[in-house]
C-alpha cells in the first residue's frame, strides 16, 4: 500500500491506496482552525506519531511521500513545527524500512494534471476523476494533494521495482 501526506500546522491530510490503485482511506488527522500554542505543538506531535504508528501496524504499507514545503519570512514560526512533524513520519516510517519520498506541490501537480502550476480545483477535479471519487468523497484539495502524493509514490516504487528486476 502507498501513502501520501501533505503536512500543515492545522491539518495533515493523508490518503493510503493500494496496489490496484484502490483508495483504502482518506481523510484530516488534524483538523483546528486557528494555530496551536507551542505546547499543542507537542501535544500534536504525540498524537500523529501515535496515529501513524497505528497505521503501519494495520496495514502493509510499502512507501510513503510525503509534500515537500516551502516557507516565506512571513510564516517561519509554522515552519518549525511542520518540520519537526515530517522528522517524525520520516524516522517513524524509515524505521519500519519503509521507502520515504519527498515531493514539491509543483512535483505533484506536474505529475497529476501535467502542469507544476495547476491550480487547486483542476488538482481536486482530476484526482476525483482517476480515482473515481464523488464530490462527498473528496471534499478538499488538500485530501487531493494527499492522494496525488500517494499515486506519485506507487508509480514510482513499480518503475523503481522493474529496473531492479531488469
Amino acid at each position: 500500500m502507498y501513502l501520501g501526506i501533505d503536512p500543515g500546522i492545522r491539518k495533515l491530510w493523508y490518503g493510503l491506496i493500494d496496489q490496484q490503485g484502490k483508495v483504502i482511506t482518506s481523510w484530516v488527522l488534524l483538523s483546528e482552525e486557528k494555530s496551536p500554542t507551542r505546547n499543542d505543538q507537542f501535544a500534536r506531535m504525540v498524537e500523529i506519531h501515535q496515529f501513524f504508528d497505528t497505521m503501519i501496524q494495520e496495514y502493509p504499507i510499502t512507501a510513503v511521500g510525503i509534500e515537500k514545503l516551502f516557507f516565506t519570512a512571513r510564516n517561519q514560526s509554522n515552519a518549525e513545527f511542520v518540520y519537526g512533524v515530517r522528522g517524525i513520519i520520516g524516522m517513524m516510517f524509515r524505521s519500519h524500512t519503509i521507502s520515504l519520498f519527498e515531493r514539491t506541490p509543483q512535483e505533484i501537480k506536474k505529475y497529476i494534471t501535467g502542469n507544476g502550476n495547476a491550480g487547486k480545483e483542476l488538482m481536486l477535479a482530476v484526482i476525483k476523476k482517476i480515482f473515481t471519487l464523488t464530490d462527498e468523497e473528496l471534499k478538499r484539495h488538500d485530501a487531493a494533494d494527499a492522494l496525488g502524493i500517494a499515486l506519485m509514490v506507487k508509480n514510482t516504487e513499480e518503475i523503481n521495482k522493474k529496473k531492479k528486476s531488469s
